[in-house]
């Protein structure tokens, strides 16, 4: 899978239309985001909903990546919510980017982190991959932890069509729909 995210990486930054620097995360902007229904509607009212919360510092210095501490991913995927404190965040395209992936154009965000557990063993390093959609849907792509080297697969890449994200039980993650500040 990581294997997978790089390659998938190196591709987007070759070719003449690539950005000769990235952009940071203008199209990932921090807030609550929540799955959106089988219909394509809103869920931001729906508690029962699979969410994540976003909050991205961006240094001023370095407006185009962040490294260190960076902000906060928070992850309910079902079962109890997961906080990741986030090293890096890095977006692979601009605002109205013109590269295709799949059946749309979509803007690739990598954001890695960690998270340590309430009972004082090491932290899990974490990487996952948000594609933004040009509405601003974002689709939760892949999040992988690492426990004593091995990978523990939070959303694995699927097609359905085209790439997505699916949860551990393989149920396709539909996007997800970043929510007015008052449904947050």
């Amino acid at each position: 899978m990581l294997i997978a995210t790089s390659l998938l990486a190196a591709l987007l930054l070759q070719g003449p239309d690539a950005p000769a620097e990235p952009q940071g995360l203008p199209a990932l902007p921090n807030g609550h985001y929540v799955e959106r229904l089988a219909d394509g509607g809103s869920a931001c009212g729906d508690a029962s909903a699979r969410w994540f919360d976003l909050e991205v510092r961006t240094p001023p210095d370095h407006p185009a990546w962040v490294d260190g501490e960076a902000g906060e991913l928070v992850l309910g995927l079902g079962g109890a919510a997961a906080r990741y404190r986030l090293s890096y965040a890095l977006s692979l395209a601009e605002p109205g980017a013109v590269r295709e992936l799949d059946h749309g154009m979509r803007i690739m965000t990598m954001i890695d982190g960690w998270h340590t557990p309430a009972d004082g063993s090491p932290p899990y390093p974490l990487r996952s991959l948000i594609l933004t959609n040009p509405n601003g849907d974002a689709e939760l792509v892949s999040a992988v932890l690492t426990y004593n080297g091995e990978p523990i697969i939070l959303v694995h890449s699927a097609r359905a069509p085209g790439v997505h994200g699916a949860a551990m039980n393989n149920d396709v993650l539909r996007p997800f729909e970043r929510c007015p500040a008052e449904a947050d």
